[in-house]
């Protein structure tokens, strides 16, 4: 029983774990994208402040308007397949956590029902982010999944 307990603690704490490390990465990603089109309008502008206040509103935009859009459902149904296969597959977690995050903005409807429409920047900005926090599951618990006793 209690080794039951500690695989859930585990794997709940390698999802958050996982989940924040790919979110630090999507918005920083992500907001360097946006930052870029600050930049180009402060061109005339001094240097460094200008640049660095780009940057903070890009990824705080970008973050503002990606909230909605995520959901953990596909991740966490991927974990619970991993953990419930046994898979201990650092390739597995990696494509697992990509396909993932690249599910939040295509599973994503705005409110009149229209899918919004996402560039494939940001599509591969999405995935990797994905790869990231599969790497940091796998490398938390998915090494170990399936230590649960086998009830067959």
């Amino acid at each position: 029983m209690f080794r039951i307990l500690w695989r859930l603690i585990v794997a709940i704490f390698a999802f958050f774990v996982a989940a924040i490390s790919g979110l630090i990465v999507l918005a920083y990603a992500g907001g360097s994208r946006l930052s870029a089109n600050y930049r180009s309008d402060l061109e005339g502008e001094a240097g460094l402040i200008f640049n660095f206040i780009a940057d903070i509103v890009g990824i705080f935009q970008f973050a503002v308007a990606l909230g909605p859009a995520l959901t953990l459902v596909p991740a966490v149904g991927l974990v619970i397949v991993g953990e419930v296969a046994r898979i201990r597959s650092v390739i597995y977690y990696l494509l697992a956590g990509g396909a993932a995050f690249l599910a939040m903005p295509l599973l994503y409807e705005t409110g009149d029902g229209i899918s919004g429409s996402i560039s494939t920047p940001f599509l591969l900005i999405f995935s990797a982010a994905g790869f990231v926090a599969g790497f940091f599951y796998w490398l938390i618990a998915g090494r170990g999944a399936g230590v649960l006793p086998n009830t067959d």
